[in-house]
C-alpha cells in the first residue's frame, strides 16, 4: 500500500459497506496486493458470487482497483484485485472530519440545551420537546431533569481522540513527504553528476 494504514483503519472505513462477511476480504487484500478473485474466494472460503459483489461495491466507492489477464488454457478473464491506499486514506479522513463536525455539534447542543429523561428510559428530550409534553413521558409518564455533565465528558473524550489521531495520521505523511524529497534530491544529484561525467569524457 501507499500509504501506512492500518488494518483496523482499513476495517472501519470499508465494514459499514461489506458488513462482517467482507472481513476476510478486507484481510486478504491487505496483505496481498493482485489477487484473484478465484483466491479471494478459495482462501476466505466464500461463494465466488458473494465475493464479486463485494469486491464491486468496493469498486464503486473506489477503493479496489482490478487488472485482468486472459486465462490462456480457459480462454476466458481473470480479474486481480488491489487495495487502493490512497482512496482508503482519502475516506478516512473524510469521514473522521465529518464525525468530529458532528461530534462538535453535539458537544454544543449538551452543553447549551437542557434535557429531560425517563427513569425507564423510554426517551431523552430537550426543554422545548419536554415543553411539547408538559414534561412527561409519552410512554410512561414519568420525566425526570438529567444532567449531561457525563456526556459532555464523554463526546469530548471521543473529540480528543479523533484529533490525536488526525494529527498522527498528518505526521506520519509529513515523513513520508520528506523522505520523498530527500529521495529526489539525491536522484537529482545523481543525474548532475552524470551529465558532468559525460561532458567531460567529450
Amino acid at each position: 500500500m501507499v500509504l501506512r494504514m492500518t488494518r483496523n483503519k482499513i476495517e472501519e472505513i470499508i465494514l459499514p459497506l461489506t458488513g462482517e462477511d467482507g472481513l476476510p476480504l478486507i484481510k486478504l487484500l491487505y496483505v496481498q496486493p493482485n489477487i484473484s478473485e478465484f483466491d479471494l474466494a478459495k482462501k476466505s472460503k466464500k461463494d465466488i458470487k458473494i465475493v464479486r459483489k463485494m469486491l464491486y461495491l468496493m469498486y464503486n466507492h473506489n477503493l479496489v482497483g482490478f487488472t485482468r489477464k486472459k486465462d490462456k488454457e480457459k480462454g476466458w478473464y481473470i480479474y486481480y484485485w488491489t487495495l487502493l491506499g490512497d482512496n482508503v486514506k482519502f475516506m478516512y479522513y473524510k469521514h473522521k472530519k465529518e464525525l468530529l463536525i458532528k461530534l462538535k455539534e453535539k458537544l454544543l447542543e449538551e452543553q447549551k440545551e437542557l434535557f429531560y429523561v425517563c427513569p425507564k428510559r423510554c426517551v431523552r428530550l430537550n426543554f422545548d420537546q419536554g415543553m411539547d409534553y408538559e414534561f412527561h413521558c409519552p410512554e410512561c409518564g414519568e420525566l425526570i431533569h438529567q444532567d449531561s455533565e457525563n456526556n459532555v465528558i464523554g463526546i469530548k473524550k471521543q473529540i480528543e481522540g479523533i484529533e490525536e489521531d488526525l494529527e498522527t495520521e498528518k505526521k506520519v505523511l509529513r515523513k513520508i513527504k520528506v523522505k520523498s524529497k530527500k529521495k529526489a534530491i539525491k536522484i537529482k544529484i545523481r543525474i548532475k553528476r552524470k551529465l558532468k561525467n559525460v561532458k567531460k569524457k567529450r
